[in-house]
């Protein structure tokens, strides 16, 4: 059993502390206020009604929170360029988060947005390679892959809704959703003693 120090296990379990805190405060917030459509109004949205600076700071302590799992996450990867690039793509993820409460206008706030989806199914993707270099990971390759895929599909469904004054606010938290269930999922597994591969490993890809 691989037993982690009490500090690595704050780290990791920031990681859920956010994104459950971050969704349970949208969606609350968003159904006590007056006016406001959970179905069709985007999670953004809610930064621009009366109290906006709520989801504001809902955005920045997500990011904060992802950023302190990222620390975390860089003492389970296994060594190499891809899990450097996890590292990086996880920096842009809490970086997204951050702008997103800061920059509530565009274009910057799109910017944000798009750096934030993208760089999620980026890690996505990029950890079906870690799981390929860990015993007992394998089935995470497809389910990786699955969830990138579901996040893509919600996502266009949701470009596709907002743009035509559909349901964009419930195609957004769809997109939310998967790679949420999958961080859950990974660092309840981390938690209890699974491992990544070999820590310390230096892999050439």
């Amino acid at each position: 059993m691989n037993i982690k120090p009490f500090s690595q296990k704050s780290l990791l379990i920031y990681g859920i502390i956010g994104a459950v805190l971050f969704i349970g405060i949208y969606l609350v917030f968003g159904f006590i206020t007056p006016g406001f459509d959970v179905l069709r109004d985007t999670i953004s949205s809610l930064e621009l009604v009366k109290n906006g600076w709520v989801q504001q700071i809902n955005f920045i302590a997500f990011g904060i929170f992802t950023l302190l799992f990222t620390i975390g996450l860089a003492n389970e990867l296994v060594r190499g360029i891809n899990g450097r690039l996890i590292l990086i793509f996880q920096s842009l993820i809490a970086i997204g988060l951050i702008g997103d409460g800061i920059f509530i206008h565009d274009p910057m706030h799109m910017a944000c947005d798009l750096v934030t989806f993208n760089s999620v199914i980026v890690v996505l993707v990029l950890f079906t390679r870690q799981f390929y270099l860990s015993a007992g990971w394998r089935g995470w390759i497809l389910y990786s892959i699955l969830s990138a895929v579901l996040m893509m599909i919600f996502l266009f469904a949701f470009g596709v809704a907002n743009a035509h004054h559909g349901l964009a606010g419930l195609y957004e938290r769809l997109a939310v959703l998967p790679r949420t269930v999958w961080s859950i999922l990974l660092i309840v597994n981390l938690l209890n003693g699974k491992k990544l591969g070999v820590v310390g490993a230096s892999p050439a890809y």
